[in-house]
């Protein structure tokens, strides 16, 4: 059941998959949405420190968000779209795809350019569920890499520098 939203049709019809395809266009000004642990905010914004646990590279996917097509801010917290968890002392952050950095150089020897792109990753439970795609190519449909440390720091802070919204708090429903 979920812990926001009201268990109805519209929550249903909103956010789960059923026989829906995949969206792969991304407007620059579509909103997205992130969960991120309420204990690391600052004056309620987020911050790098935090940033660094609440946006941790791994390999196979991207950054996960949701689409603000299809679905609410909210819905970050819902247990659909976190694994069927319950996600306690987390906050929701808004920030638009062109806040997405798009390019950014490894800046070694080598001088690599990591492209972040969105990718439209739907689960059964949470068709908004998308990732921040990231290779070298800048094409979504080709394997996912994961960056090197000082790429990963230079996302992470050019992104936080591009929230300007502060956090969203929400109250479980009673």
């Amino acid at each position: 059941m979920p812990s926001y939203s009201p268990d109805g049709p519209a929550y249903r019809e909103r956010l789960h998959q059923s026989d829906r395809c995949v969206v792969p266009e991304f407007s620059p000004d579509e909103t997205l949405y992130r969960r991120y642990r309420e204990k690391d905010l600052v004056l309620g914004r987020p911050t790098p420190l935090g940033f660094k646990v609440g946006f941790a590279f791994k390999d196979g996917s991207g950054q996960s968000v949701n689409r603000s097509e299809f679905s609410e801010p909210k819905d970050v917290l819902e247990p659909d779209c976190c694994g069927g968890t319950f996600k306690a002392g987390f906050v929701v952050l808004v920030f638009i795809v062109k806040d997405v950095p798009e390019i950014i150089k490894s800046g070694n020897e080598s001088e690599c350019d990591f492209r972040f792109r969105l990718k439209h990753v739907p689960k059964p439970l949470c068709f908004a569920h998308s990732e921040i795609w990231c290779n070298q190519s800048g094409i979504v449909d080709e394997p996912y890499e994961v960056p090197p440390k000082n790429v990963r720091d230079r996302f992470r802070g050019e992104l936080l520098r591009r929230i300007r919204l502060p956090a969203l708090h929400f109250t479980p429903a009673e």
